[in-house]
């Protein structure tokens, strides 16, 4: 059994083992991907932009939980309680990020990062005395580097020479730590000034691009957390680097499955749930996004679906009780959330919500829609009589 945390065990044959769970996680993911049907490819993609971002803003150091960061992307608190100069603004990382993917070649990951960038709205943060460096830099940096990198290939290593650029780069190889002094005579201090950790979440986006250049992966997926500081330092030996590098890859490849499975069965649920409102109804649609992007307000998702207050009020009331939507409020605002195995309600709160089948709502439709035309034909008639009446 190989112990990855023992890097002095780990021999030539070890190493290709770890290889090959590497490649055959990557390969589970190809193979996921390329089944899911266009509700749960939608879902995936809008959960794999958001996970992007998130990386990115904690590789910035900005300390939040799930929560806080959709109260953030609301528009209701900052990100991050106690900010410091040595942050960059997590709106800039955000915009960048999302600039990035809404161009991507994937159709629905370009979708989905347009789609998150209609419903951001964070609070504006203090201005920060060293936020000199563009994240958009980093990122034309890391393509740059991806596209040297693939036109200098010869068999696929994984992205391994996509990561030994890195380590030699000026943007992305780890500074080191420095020596400061303050005081004055007798009473002088000297401190350990940490550097800032470089932007290997850039790097993170342009790690499928190569992978796709080798064959590996059908789309150029970003793979959040692919690339890990570590493993680029210099004082890291080979062994353990490979074996860093392998280990960080294949844990993206891992996460981005467990997505996809979310997704699918997200999907599952909002057919199975939603098959008993009618044709006309977008509560279908509005579950989906709960269920892509997180926690979301009224107005959030009014401006995603394209639909008045009122509508995404009767969506939400008729997605609670058939269990795939919970509320809950953060400051006084209502946040709404995607739940998959939620109890169904009842309009009296004690028993199960009567529903009609699909078609027997499509039929209450056409019938409606005859009577007003029979009503309208009336109001035509006897508008008729009355001007014949009116002339004699």
């Amino acid at each position: 059994m190989i112990d990855l945390d023992d890097y002095d065990t780990i021999d030539f044959d070890s190493r290709r083992v770890v290889r090959d769970r590497t490649v055959v996680a990557l390969g589970r993911l190809d193979g996921t991907i390329a089944n899911l049907n266009s509700g749960a490819g939608a879902i995936f993609a809008q959960r794999v932009v958001t996970d992007c971002v998130i990386d990115a803003l904690r590789i910035e150091r900005h300390a939040f939980t799930d929560h806080g960061f959709a109260i953030w992307r609301a528009g209701i608190a900052t990100l991050t309680g106690e900010e410091t100069n040595r942050q960059r603004s997590p709106g800039r990382i955000m915009t960048a990020v999302l600039s990035e993917l809404g161009s991507h070649e994937w159709q629905p990951l370009a979708e989905a990062a347009q789609g998150f960038g209609t419903i951001a709205r964070p609070v504006r943060d203090a201005r920060r005395i060293e936020d000199d460096s563009d994240p958009v830099d980093d990122l034309w940096q890391a393509s740059d580097l991806a596209k040297r990198v693939k036109l200098g290939k010869g068999s696929s290593n994984l992205a391994l020479d996509y990561a030994d650029a890195a380590r030699e780069h000026v943007v992305f190889a780890p500074r080191e730590s420095q020596l400061r002094t303050f005081g004055d005579g007798a009473y002088r201090r000297a401190y350990r000034l940490l550097p800032i950790g470089p932007p290997t979440w850039a790097l993170s986006l342009y790690a499928g691009f190569v992978l796709k250049s080798d064959g590996v992966l059908r789309h150029a997926l970003p793979l959040p957390g692919s690339i890990m500081a570590h493993s680029l330092r210099a004082d890291v030996d080979e062994t353990e680097r490979v074996s860093d590098h392998l280990a960080a890859l294949e844990r993206s490849a891992r996460q981005l499955t467990r997505i996809v499975e979310v997704a699918t069965r997200a999907d599952r649920a909002i057919r199975e749930r939603c098959s008993g409102l009618r044709s006309t109804s977008r509560a279908s649609a509005l579950a989906s996004l709960l269920a892509g992007f997180g926690a979301m307000r009224s107005d959030q998702l009014e401006r995603l679906i394209g639909a008045t207050r009122v509508g995404v009020h009767g969506m939400l009331v008729s997605l609670r009780e058939i269990g795939l939507a919970t509320t809950t409020q953060a400051s006084g605002v209502k946040l709404h959330s995607f739940v998959a195995d939620g109890p169904s309600q009842s309009n009296d709160g004690v028993r199960q919500r009567e529903t009609f089948s699909r078609s027997a709502l499509d039929e209450f439709d056409a019938a409606m829609t005859a009577v007003d035309e029979l009503l309208s034909q009336d109001d035509r008639a006897i508008s008729s009589t009355s001007n014949e009446l009116s002339k004699r």
